[in-house]
């Protein structure tokens, strides 16, 4: 019996990645999957969160984009740090950023400033979309905890263990209060369906502050997002917004669908089953 039940456990697992495999498909369709969030490309460790930042820079044959690095800044400051102090939005191509705003000390100018880090007139470190690389991340983050997925870096593990000490505020002071609370999600929208998720505030809430999600992102009450689906988090919104772009890609699927798999039970199956055949045989011996 434990066997059977094993089985059907199995058989939901593997009929929901079906699902998610179908509006996949979907969102395909769409404009929103890109390079980053296709699932179905190799992810480059190297390059993995990276971000293009053309916004202002795209069609130019005179300046390239910016090619902005998220781990090597991720490992000094937390995300609150750039999204929420200095007015980096959390949605791509929605912050204008000038070079009169670096120079006078905004944006990525409250940090690069000749003095905390490299100055504004070393444009090729950061202007660099197209130009041979020579940073290698793998080997500066070597010591840091392992992961499978993303840049393969577990930086939860990194932060709890102290390996990084991310400072919650851009000028390297402050810490953040994280909020330990956990919020799980049911599942429920067809059948078969992967386990509910279990989202951990205080994952989060070690990086971000609770204005970074709520209410831009998600609305601020239990059950008061009922269109998010796996379409939308894969075409960048909701949890997509980050994952699958920065933060760890939605492919490691059970790392949010983490609570216990529905289980079905066997003996009930095969009695409905039984029921049917019976149903069937009465109506044969009628005709």
């Amino acid at each position: 019996m434990l066997s059977n039940r094993r089985f059907g456990v199995k058989t939901i697992l593997a009929a929901a990645m079906a699902a998610g495999l179908f509006f996949y498909a979907g969102a395909d369709a769409g404009s929103g999957v890109t390079w980053e969030t296709d699932l179905r490309r190799p992810k480059n460790p190297d390059t993995y969160g990276n971000v293009l930042m053309d916004r202002v820079t795209r069609g130019s044959k005179e300046v390239k984009p910016v090619v902005f690095s998220h781990w090597t800044h991720r490992s000094k400051y937390t995300c609150k740090a750039c999204h929420t102090d200095l007015g980096f939005s959390l949605k791509g191509r929605t912050t204008e950023i000038m070079q009169s705003d670096i120079a006078a000390g905004k944006f990525c100018g409250s940090c690069h400033d000749g003095k905390t880090s490299f100055g504004v007139n070393e444009c090729e470190k950061c202007h660099s979309y197209g130009l041979t690389q020579t940073r290698n991340t793998s080997e500066k983050l070597k010591d840091l905890p392992k992961d499978a997925f993303g840049n393969q870096v577990d930086w939860v593990k990194a932060v709890n263990e102290g390996k990084i000490k991310p400072a919650a505020n851009h000028d390297g002071t402050g810490v953040l209060t994280p909020l330990d609370q956990d919020t799980i999600i049911p599942v429920t929208k067809f059948t078969p369906h992967p386990p509910d998720v279990k989202f951990s505030h205080k994952v989060h809430t070690q990086q971000l502050d609770c204005v970074s999600c709520h209410e831009s992102i998600f609305k601020q009450k239990n059950g008061g997002n009922p269109e998010m689906n796996m379409m939308k988090i894969i075409s960048g919104q909701y949890c997509g917004t980050c994952h699958a772009k920065v933060s760890f890609p939605i492919d490691d699927c059970f790392r949010c669908h983490s609570q216990p798999a529905p289980v079905i039970d066997e003996d009930k199956k095969d009695e409905k089953k039984d029921d049917k055949k019976d149903a069937d045989t009465r109506d044969k011996k009628k005709k």
